[in-house]
């Protein structure tokens, strides 16, 4: 992704004012530059041209007379001045009368490759002057002025006799020759070149001076900015109490002074925010602890309250067991012997009769064993508790509940000793491993218990792998009366539940549909 640049104020403002100084500075050396060098170019045209008009007045005799002495000391005095290359005097058909220069072949083949023509000379009649800029190589630029020999004493007829072919005319004068003078520019080219570095030079040192200046300027100016810039960021981070400094005199200071006012007021509806958020949130605090107060109280009468139905149910279950165990175990008692009594007379000697009597002990036995439940379940638990020797005491114990040969007992025992019960301990594996046998399918399966020591207590493990438990039925387990087999009343498990929790213990129970269920018991080892 592109990522846009971003430049400080101070970088656009050094910027900017950089370009239009830089700018401004090149346009005036420019126009500088150039009108010096026109300025002296010029002052060299006009010197080349008052040398020329000079040297054409004092010829007019030479000319005349045709002194080629006269005229040659004059273009030797006019060669003698400052930057005169050559001084020529013509006559008016273009030969040259007399011809001074400075020592050097260059010029001298220069002025023999342009001679003057008598064209140019009858230009003169209107134009009265010639100039131009010529490059001599190995010499370098030349002005050349050509302007005319006039003679104003045209009516003299002895004149007019030596000079039939004079271009004349009665208000101008004749043109009797003409005189050609050439300067270099060398030395106003160097001088120029010179100055233009000077005053190149010069616009650099005003340039940097004036760019350092603006920095200096802008620093001063964008100061101010950038304290406000830190100041918003402060207090964007939550430095409420940070306040701009007022360092200058000028509209940024009253520009500070607004922004610490707004921040003061600002610092202040923050505080009565937070003060007032504060508050509400001590509210929403004291809510919710009431509302956790409402549903710890909810729960603890909703508990008590099934604690009283089930104390209530309970209730009648004892005095219901009291009462139907005692009108029954008599009946009961007596049902037993006589079944005993035709057992040992032999009157029954076939099988079905004998099965029958078998029964009848069988069914008389369990109906006492519901009746030993019900009033097991409605008495409550007084424990016996003596130490005894967890491996060998759960050994004995499972020697009280019969197992077909199809269902195994794994047995994983540490040695260690325990405070508990035997009897109520007794039973609770009596009825856990009798509950496990009859999960079991026809097939039969495996039963395995394990005893592990921790810190202060231990862990009593009985599964096995029969047909397993739903979750519902997982949900109801420990509730009395509740049962999923054909025969029984639902007592075992809350019987058993009632003796663990006697011993301070806990009973937890996983269980999974065709896979297995593990009860789990953990009692204090004391």
């Amino acid at each position: 992704m592109k990522k846009n640049l971003s430049f400080s104020l101070s970088f656009k403002f050094v910027i900017i004012i950089s370009i239009v100084i830089i700018f401004t500075s090149i346009v005036l050396t420019w126009f500088f530059i150039n009108g010096q060098t026109l300025l002296l170019r010029g002052f060299v045209e006009n010197r080349a041209i008052i040398l020329a008009h000079t040297l054409a007045n004092s010829s007019e005799y030479g000319v005349t007379t045709v002194s080629k002495e006269f005229l040659s000391h004059l273009t030797k005095n006019t060669i003698k001045e400052e930057d005169v290359l050559y001084s020529i005097i013509y006559d008016k058909n273009g030969i040259a009368l007399s011809e001074s220069s400075i020592s050097d072949p260059l010029i001298t083949q220069y002025i023999t490759s342009t001679p003057i023509e008598p064209s140019s000379i009858s230009a003169l009649e209107k134009t009265r002057l010639q100039k131009g800029v010529s490059v001599i190589s190995g010499i370098g630029e030349v002005i050349e002025i050509i302007v005319p020999i006039i003679s104003y004493d045209y009516l003299n007829s002895a004149n007019s006799m030596a000079y039939p072919n004079s271009f004349s005319a009665p208000d101008t004068g004749v043109i009797i020759g003409v005189v050609r003078v050439g300067l270099t520019l060398e030395r106003i080219n160097y001088q120029i070149d010179k100055m233009s570095k000077s005053i190149v030079f010069l616009t650099l040192i005003v340039v940097l001076a004036g760019i350092i200046i603006a920095i200096f300027l802008i620093k001063i100016l964008v100061k101010p900015i950038q304290e406000l810039i830190i100041g918003t960021k402060k207090i964007a981070m939550g430095n409420l109490g940070y306040r701009v400094p007022l360092n200058s005199r000028d509209e940024f200071r009253d520009l500070a002074i607004s922004f610490n006012s707004m921040a003061t007021e600002m610092e202040v509806h923050i505080r009565e925010l937070n003060k007032e958020k504060k508050e509400l949130l001590n509210l929403k605090i004291a809510f919710e602890q009431r509302s956790q107060e409402l549903e710890e109280t909810l729960d603890k009468v909703q508990s008590i309250q099934q604690d009283l139905i089930k104390s209530e149910k309970f209730a009648t279950i004892g005095r219901l067991a009291s009462s139907v165990a005692h009108e029954l175990r008599n009946p009961l008692a007596g049902i037993k012997n006589i079944a005993y009594f035709l057992s040992k007379m032999g009157a029954f000697s076939d099988d079905k009769s004998k099965q029958m009597i078998n029964m009848l002990s069988s069914e008389v036995l369990r109906a006492n064993k519901i009746i030993t439940d019900l009033l097991d379940y409605s008495k409550t638990k007084k424990l016996n508790k003596l130490e005894i020797q967890i491996d060998s005491f759960i050994e004995k114990a499972l020697l009280a509940v019969t197992l077909p040969e199809q269902v195994n007992i794994l047995k994983d025992f540490e040695s260690f000793s325990a405070v508990i019960d035997p009897d109520k301990i007794t039973q609770v594996i009596i009825n856990l491993v009798s509950n496990a046998r009859d999960a079991m399918p026809p097939e039969g399966g495996t039963i395995t218990i394990i005893t592990k020591k921790e810190y202060k207590s231990f862990l009593l493990i009985i599964e096995d792998n029969a047909c397993g438990m739903d979750e519902e039925t997982q949900s109801h387990l420990f509730e009395p009366l509740f049962t999923t087999k054909l025969k029984g009343i639902g007592l075992g498990l809350p019987i058993v539940k009632e003796i663990i929790e006697a011993h301070l213990g806990k009973i937890t129970v996983k269980s999974k549909k065709n896979v297995g269920t593990t009860f789990t018991i953990e009692l204090p080892l004391a």
